[in-house]
């Protein structure tokens, strides 16, 4: 069942997996934002959230633009993990009747794994 407020890391786990912890942003102090740097081609990954409305905005920037955004509601947890050389986030997403979660890996390099992204070939 969903909670009320989202689950996020410990600040010690966010400097950990992304070698920051996240600050309120100026713009409105209940979202929270952590940067972290993609590999050496200049990309930088950028978690927003705020806790209390559940909501997680990814982005990803590559020479200075943004090429990659992607925001989810209902978001139950966010994870962080370090394992076999790679480090990443998860985020957990529960709306009624549907339970997901994407992936992001931020080292070695970007790679995004999102089941409600479909790419046509």
């Amino acid at each position: 069942m969903a909670s009320d407020i989202m689950e996020i890391p410990e600040d010690l786990d966010f400097i950990e997996v992304l070698g920051s912890a996240p600050e309120p942003t100026e713009y409105d102090p209940d979202v929270w934002r952590v940067e972290t740097p993609v590999g050496d081609a200049g990309e930088l990954v950028a978690l927003s959230f705020d806790i209390g409305a559940r909501s997680v905005r990814l982005t990803r920037e590559s020479m200075g633009k943004c090429d990659i955004e992607i925001y989810r509601e209902q978001v139950d947890r966010i994870l962080l993990y370090s394992r076999e050389g790679e480090r990443g986030i998860v985020v957990e997403v529960n709306v009624p009747g549907f339970k997901c979660e994407f992936r992001v890996v931020v080292s070695p390099g970007f790679r995004l794994v999102d089941p409600m992204l479909y790419l046509g070939r």
